[in-house]
């Protein structure tokens, strides 16, 4: 299950369980999750009942699905709760809802610091650019991004959408496959392919109708299966009455918590607290996370499907609060999963392994729930995968099936562009599956990475399109071109370029290094913008000024100097206190390399001893020799 996400934190511990442990101790015994019958067969009977549902709704969609509109943008028709919990499914992916709580019980309070950005994005994407994009009145950010900066803008911004939208994808497309093969024992093979055709019939055949639709009861079935085993897990672990409201229900156990782990709570360290947290740290994800989730193109396509620009607002009001209450929900899990992990597995001597950690949801409800109840995680992971892997696909084949379809033929009919969106949603899905059935291991980090690639691609030619007149095409592309490079090459060689390291974040860099490209991609959007004289086409100018509510046009409004040049001063900072040396990130460099030296000169004094006594063994035994041999002449001289 969403190993993918859970090896990244694995991969970040390495460093620091090479000094928590010596090679000479001996290894753990790892505890291995093994469900029951009843889970197992409960939960193929959820799943079962589940897709049937799902493929039921795509296939009543259809038939409302009548022009372009219809298809890409559900007639526009979407109310604001409906589509608040669609985006809460569209977001809440199968890693946040299994692998969140495996990632609180390895890190603690970095994930408090992701959690916190993911809601500080909604609530910037509903201040910045979510009635704007509305009144725009198309159906995808790339199509805005198009008609703002032009064709070859909108190619740029489709090539990046279809890079970060498979760096998603084939993370929810395996770790579907794993559900499957974990809690079924099927072949991680028949998985895949079962759970991908299935999601990739129901978006295609539906649209945008048999998406959101499906996306609001898989909104329903993940709350539920959420909600219901961590109330009854709290309460068996002593939590009183408080467990009953799951997100603040284990405040009675604090100080079993702290008892157990100190640093628990401490905003400055994760990892049991052999890792520091910095004001830099905080500062990267926040650029990384919040600023990625304003620009993931298949948050943004709610937003066009709602009937008016206050719908769209409250679509986000209602999807922050859904969010948070999920979000704070796998707090009181990840909470409990620590200290069953304490009390309950390291008591009886054995250790979680950090594939294993995602399992805990599902282990703590076979634990203490009934089977019917426990199988109730299954279902809700796998709904919160295939919620994810739809958006995705939706927008793979909106981008492809309309923005790129209708700039190579633009006087394609309606009719043509609907089966263009049926026939690159259904592609989209095929390939998809086909690249996660071998998916190469730097997928195993491919969700943050795809927020990265957010944060440095979207979000600043979003955002400045909107507010800043000034912003154009030669700008945005550089923008785009700059960010989208270095989001690839700095996640790739952990924050350096060309020998260089422009992100120093220690361990943590890689995560986060959205500080140095996205705040490149805002510098560079703005400066080439400004040297290149700006927005001269009045045509878009006025086009600002409606999407901002106004009915006259003034060429003054937006148009100002201070915002562009305030932001690109910003950016320009972040770029270098990025690269700076962090000096608690260098004390910890400085212990390492000092226990190294340590066990390298104890090695060394070890293997001199261990010499020295050889030598001495050696000698010995020649003496010995020597004496047998003396011994031996004089018993023959006797006998002579």
């Amino acid at each position: 299950m969403i190993r993918f996400i859970v090896s990244l934190f694995a991969l970040l511990a390495a460093p620091m369980a090479a000094m928590a442990q010596t090679a000479e101790e001996a290894p753990a015994e790892f505890y291995q999750f093994e469900p029951t019958s009843g889970l197992s067969t409960l939960g193929i009977i959820y799943t079962i009942a589940m897709v049937g549902l799902f493929l039921y709704v795509g296939w009543l969609s259809k038939r409302r699905v009548a022009s372009s509109e219809d298809y890409y943008a559900a007639g526009r028709n979407v109310g604001g709760v409906s589509n608040g919990l669609a985006m809460t499914s569209n977001y809440m992916s199968l890693a946040t809802f299994l692998g969140f709580t495996a990632l609180l019980w390895s890190i603690q309070y970095f994930l408090v610091a992701i959690v916190l950005s993911f809601l500080g994005g909604f609530v910037m994407i509903s201040i910045a650019i979510a009635p704007s994009l509305r009144r725009w009145g198309k159906f995808t950010s790339m199509q805005f991004i198009g008609d703002r900066y032009g064709h070859a803008a909108k190619i740029i911004a489709v090539l990046c959408m279809i890079l970060l939208a498979q760096l998603y994808l084939i993370g929810q497309m395996k770790g579907v496959g794993n559900v499957f093969q974990v809690m079924f024992h099927w072949d991680y093979t028949t998985g895949l392919i079962v759970g991908g055709l299935v999601v990739t019939t129901y978006v295609t055949i539906g649209g945008m109708y048999g998406l959101s639709y499906n996306q609001t009861l898989q909104a329903i079935i993940m709350g539920i299966a959420l909600f219901v085993p961590a109330a009854i897990i709290l309460w068996k672990l002593g939590a009183g009455p408080a467990s009953f409201f799951p997100p603040f229900g284990y405040g009675s156990l604090v100080p079993q918590m702290m008892d157990a782990l100190p640093s628990y709570f401490d905003p400055f360290s994760t990892r049991d607290g052999a890792l520091p947290l910095t004001p830099k740290f905080y500062t990267a994800i926040m650029l990384s996370i919040a600023f990625g989730t304003i620009g993931l193109p298949h948050i943004a396509m709610r937003y066009f499907t709602a009937p008016s620009v206050r719908d769209a607002k409250m679509s986000t009001l209602w999807g922050i609060m859904f969010i948070g209450v999920v979000f704070f929900t796998t707090f009181a899990i990840g909470f409990a999963a620590k200290l069953y992990v304490v009390n309950e597995i390291n008591a009886n001597g054995m250790q979680i392994a950090p594939a294993e950690a995602d399992l805990l949801v599902v282990v703590m409800s076979q634990a203490f729930t009934p089977s019917w109840i426990a199988a109730l995680p299954v279902a809700g992971a796998l709904a919160a995968g295939m919620s994810t892997i739809g958006g995705l696909l939706m927008v793979i084949g909106t981008g492809i099936g309309n923005d790129i379809y209708s700039t190579v033929s633009p006087n394609a009919s309606d009719k043509s562009r609907v089966k263009a969106g049926f026939f690159f949603t259904a592609m989209g899905g095929l390939v998809t599956i086909g690249l996660a059935l071998n998916p190469p291991d730097f997928l195993l980090t491919s969700v943050v990475w795809a927020f990265v690639v957010a944060s440095s691609t979207f979000t600043p030619v979003l955002i400045l399109g909107i507010w800043w007149k000034g912003a154009n095409k030669l700008g945005a592309m550089a923008g785009m071109l700059v960010g989208g490079t270095l989001s690839i090459v700095l996640w790739w060689t952990k924050g350096t370029l060309l020998g260089v390291e422009l992100v120093n974040l220690g361990p943590l860099g890689f995560l986060v290094t959205a500080i140095f490209s996205a705040s490149a991609a805002w510098f560079v959007t703005i400066v080439v913008s400004l040297i290149t004289g700006g927005e001269k086409d009045e045509r878009i100018l006025r086009e600002v000024d409606r999407i901002h509510g106004w009915n006259d046009y003034d060429p003054r409004r937006y148009n100002g100097k201070a915002f562009p040049l305030g932001c690109a001063a910003i950016a320009l900072a972040l770029m270098i206190w990025s690269a700076s040396p962090d000096p608690a990130f260098v004390a910890l460099e400085q212990a390492q390399a000092g226990a190294a030296e340590a066990a390298e000169q104890a090695e060394a004094a070890g293997d001199e001893a261990a010499g020295e006594e050889a030598a001495g063994e050696e000698a010995a035994g020649e003496e010995a020799a020597g004496e047998e041999a003396e011994g031996e002449e004089g018993t023959e001289e006797t006998q002579e």
